[in-house]
């Protein structure tokens, strides 16, 4: 289907029930809707954000981040440094605003999962739900070789010369019309983000929709939750659903938030692994165009195994230009003037460090503070980055430092470095995983089967539940742990 069908979307509230409730629609919670749907069951899907056509924002960033995504893309984690945290808050979650990659999951990192924390989450079990996603989703892997994405097709050629691995990124796209919008909503459609595959089709088997509506609480009764209390931000309206059977899938953070608040703040935080991004940006010899193509098409995965990857990323002048607006206006008109001749990359890391998250006065608080050992890998992957960009004919770089310290050269690589705080460092995170980990003890408050140890009818389908961080953009994993877990259900 390619369309919603408008008559799944619930308009009156009143004396509403089912016999499952899945609470957030992004990866996890489409998937489950998606199975659900298919067996027939009686399911409502809620999303706090509102419902837009994959096209709707036709590539304007600034009104894709104050409608999709939450606290319009700069959710705060405070600590050393500072630094901002963004997912998505619409219908179709940050599927709808990420870059569409679709990675399986590892299988050093399945291996690891099986033998300290799940029972039979292994390539064998979950190959079926793979071919099924990447069928669904369209997912190839792309190449460079139309002309474009320059900026990509230059550090996979620098790393093949110099023996470093550099892969074609498996991404979910049909016709892909190089806008580099990807993350403002695709401008063409060619993204295939979960709303198109799973939601539009769902809504057109039984599956009903609530949107703009936040689930505050959770309400128990003899060890089963049978209710939820709900706010319509649009018209102030509280209502209620009562459920048979209810699926979080409301996000990394959301999660065990609404699990305190349902519980009565009985936890009081939880840890969140996270992937920290460095933007390293690189004013080249010659020109690159890095508008026309589009983000992640190559990356460079000589340190995977220590948790680092290498890429370009969205490439937008304006915003571009407003990120290193600090800068002299003498610089700011020479990088203007030769801007086609600029690009930018992301260096991801996986921390050891971790964010903990508050529920404060009924009100996430994230806290954060990157070790010293933290510290000294990013500085370690930076150095090596820039001199990559170097040796690939940059001949500026603006390192991922407030102020946007410009370099020339190595030398003066090393002596920024060398000066660089922990408080000075420019990073942000889109990846957030593991606040409430299944395992197969009893310690953990979600079992190997994503269902809670203490409520029977509570589950869980989204990042919230993955044991720990995989290094790699988690969408994948994400719903293919969803398919599994219905899969298992008692249906």
């Amino acid at each position: 289907m390619t369309k919603i069908n408008q008559d799944s979307i619930i308009k009156n509230y009143s004396n509403l029930s089912c016999d499952y409730l899945i609470i957030g629609s992004g990866a996890g919670g489409s998937v489950a809707s998606s199975e659900l749907a298919e067996k027939g069951k009686d399911c409502i899907l809620v999303e706090e954000g509102d419902f837009f056509e994959i096209d709707h924002f036709k590539g304007s960033f600034s009104k894709s981040i104050t409608e999709t995504w939450r606290n319009a893309g700069f959710t705060p984690i405070f600590g050393n440094p500072n630094f901002a945290f963004a997912e998505g808050r619409c219908l179709g979650g940050s599927t709808y605003i990420n870059g569409g990659l679709i990675w399986r999951t590892p299988e050093k990192v399945l291996n690891f999962w099986n033998e300290h924390y799940l029972e039979k989450f292994d390539n064998k079990s979950l190959n079926e739900h793979f071919f099924k996603i990447e069928k669904k989703l369209n997912v190839i892997s792309e190449s460079n070789n139309d002309g474009l994405n320059l900026d990509s097709k230059l550090i996979h050629e620098q790393a093949i010369k110099n023996n470093i691995k550099s892969v074609f990124v498996p991404r979910a796209v049909k016709n892909c019309k190089r806008d580099n919008v990807c993350y403002t909503g695709c401008s063409s459609g060619a993204k295939q983000s979960v709303l198109q595959s799973y939601i539009f089709e769902s809504s057109h088997k039984g599956l009903r929709l609530i949107l703009n509506s936040k689930v505050k609480k959770l309400n128990l009764n003899n060890n089963l939750f049978f209710s939820a209390e709900l706010l319509n931000s649009k018209t102030r309206e509280v209502f209620n659903i009562k459920f048979k059977n209810v699926i979080l899938a409301c996000g990394v953070t959301q999660s065990p938030i609404l699990l305190n608040h349902s519980l009565g703040n009985k936890i009081f935080s939880y840890d969140m692994e996270i992937h920290l991004n460095f933007r390293i940006s690189a004013i080249f010899k010659d020109k690159v165009f890095s508008e026309k193509g589009t983000m992640f098409t190559t990356q460079i995965q000589e340190f995977i195994d220590e948790g680092d990857i290498f890429m370009s990323t969205n490439f937008n002048k304006s915003n571009f230009l407003s990120s290193i607006s600090n800068l002299n206006n003498d610089k700011l008109l020479d990088i203007t003037e030769n801007i086609d001749n600029v690009a930018s990359y992301v260096l991801q890391t996986k921390p050891k460090s971790k964010v903990k998250i508050f529920n404060t006065f009924q009100k996430q608080f994230l806290r954060f503070n990157l070790k010293q050992e933290d510290f000294l890998h990013a500085k370690k992957r930076i150095k090596f980055f820039a001199n990559f960009l170097l040796s690939a004919g940059a001949k500026q770089i603006i390192l991922p430092i407030k102020n946007n310290l410009i370099i020339n050269d190595s030398d003066e690589l090393d002596k920024a470095l060398e000066k660089l705080k922990k408080k000075d460092l420019q990073m942000l995170s889109v990846h957030g995983m593991s606040s409430i980990p299944m395992g197969k003890k009893n310690k953990n408050f979600f079992n190997s089967d994503g269902r809670s140890n203490d409520f029977s009818n509570l589950y869980a389908v989204d990042a919230s539940i993955l044991p720990s961080n995989i290094g790699e953009s988690p969408q994948g994993t994400i719903m293919a742990f969803s398919h599994e877990i219905i899969k298992r259900m008692k249906i």
